[in-house]
C-alpha cells in the first residue's frame, strides 16, 4: 500500500530537487545569489511544481463513469481525449467563470454586515 499524500508529495518534491535537506547559513546565502543569477532555475521549478500539482489533484479531470465507449459507438478517433474517458476541467472552468463574472459582481464593495441594521 502507498503512504499517505504528505509522505508522496514530499517523496516527489525530494525527486524533483526543490526541497532537500537542511542547509547552513552560508549555503542558503550563496545558493540565494545563484538563484538570482539563474533565472531559468525558478522557471524550471515552477515547472516542476505544476507537474506535481496535477499528479496530486484527483478531482482536476471529469471522467466518464462507465469508462471509455467503444469504438464502434463512437465517430471520433481512438486517441482523443474524450473517447478515453477524460471529459473536462470542472475546476478551471468553474475558476475562469468566476474570472470573468468577477468585476461585475464585486465592482463595488458589498457589505455583508451593518452593525446598526
Amino acid at each position: 500500500m502507498a503512504g499517505s499524500q504528505l509522505k508522496r508529495l514530499k517523496a516527489s518534491l525530494r525527486d524533483q530537487g526543490i526541497i532537500g535537506p537542511q542547509q547552513s547559513k552560508k549555503q542558503k546565502r550563496k545558493n540565494a545569489e545563484d538563484l538570482k543569477a539563474k533565472p531559468e532555475k525558478r522557471l524550471q521549478r515552477g515547472e516542476a511544481l505544476a507537474s506535481i500539482r496535477e499528479q496530486f489533484n484527483p478531482f482536476q479531470f471529469k471522467t466518464n463513469a462507465r469508462g471509455p465507449k467503444f469504438d464502434v459507438t463512437t465517430n471520433k478517433p481512438a486517441g482523443d481525449r474524450a473517447s478515453m474517458g477524460i471529459k473536462g476541467r470542472p475546476g478551471v472552468a468553474k475558476a475562469v467563470g468566476e474570472e470573468r463574472v468577477r468585476p461585475a459582481l464585486y465592482g463595488m464593495p458589498v457589505a455583508r454586515y451593518c452593525g446598526l441594521c
